[in-house]
């Protein structure tokens, strides 16, 4: 939709009439997560639903990667899964697949990890357009680490404490590519067994440092998401 009318209810409409305190007359920009930017007229605030008309809208994309980057994260307890949501997505990375490998804890039914999902999309939606985004970081479904491995990607990186070959050499970039599409693997608090490492391996996945220290993982996983997109895009 490029004119017209647009209503916002919800989480939304909160944001718009009570964070932002947006009045009639007031103009913002926002994006419908595809890479669409829109100048919008507040019309009228309400209580559940605010109001505006479209007056501009544009194709951008300038602040998104320029290469298809998805973090396999290995579901971390309690909500710690939340925050990394939250730190990831302003880093610009395209899709989060929560994975179960073997030292996750407190595994969680299918209904509750629904709802869980539906969280973390929110959170996601909210710290994309924190960061100026124009797409919003995707949360795919829970799936298994074996499964994890089977997704394609021109570049498949997996961070362990076990491993002394930094990042820069474990890095593969193929030849003669202008895009590329990026994994990534970060484990739960224990980690990844030496089994599962060995598994990555032999599926091609690079096997890579984060230093000498012992990270927390929701810290190990925005920096290997950061030290990953400062690597591809910087060489």
């Amino acid at each position: 939709m490029d004119s017209g009318n647009i209503s916002f209810k919800g989480d939304t409409c909160h944001y718009i009439s009570k964070v932002l305190r947006m009045r009639k007359g007031d103009v913002f920009y926002g994006f419908d997560g595809s890479g669409k930017e829109y100048k919008i007229e507040i019309c009228g605030c309400g209580k559940r639903m605010a109001e505006g008309t479209i007056i501009d809208s544009k194709q951008v994309s300038g602040t998104e990667l320029p290469f298809e980057l998805t973090l396999f994260q290995s579901i971390p307890k309690g909500n710690k899964m939340d925050s990394i949501i939250g730190d990831i997505s302003q880093l610009g990375v395209q899709r989060i697949v929560p994975v179960f490998s073997r030292r996750v804890i407190g595994l969680f039914s299918e209904g509750k990890a629904a709802s869980k999902i539906e969280r973390w999309k929110k959170i996601s939606a909210a710290s994309s357009s924190v960061s100026g985004r124009q797409m919003i970081t995707e949360i795919g479904d829970s799936t298994t680490f074996s499964e994890a491995l089977e997704f394609k990607t021109d570049i498949s990186l997996l961070f362990w404490e076990g491993e002394s070959e930094i990042l820069r050499k474990a890095i593969r970039k193929p030849a003669g590519k202008e895009f590329m599409s990026v994994k990534i693997f970060v484990g739960p608090e224990g980690g990844y067994t030496e089994e599962e490492v060995e598994k990555a391996r032999s599926c091609n996945v690079s096997i890579a440092s984060l230093g000498k220290r012992i990270l927390k993982v929701e810290t190990a996983s925005v920096i290997a998401a950061a030290l990953t997109i400062y690597e591809l895009e910087n060489s």
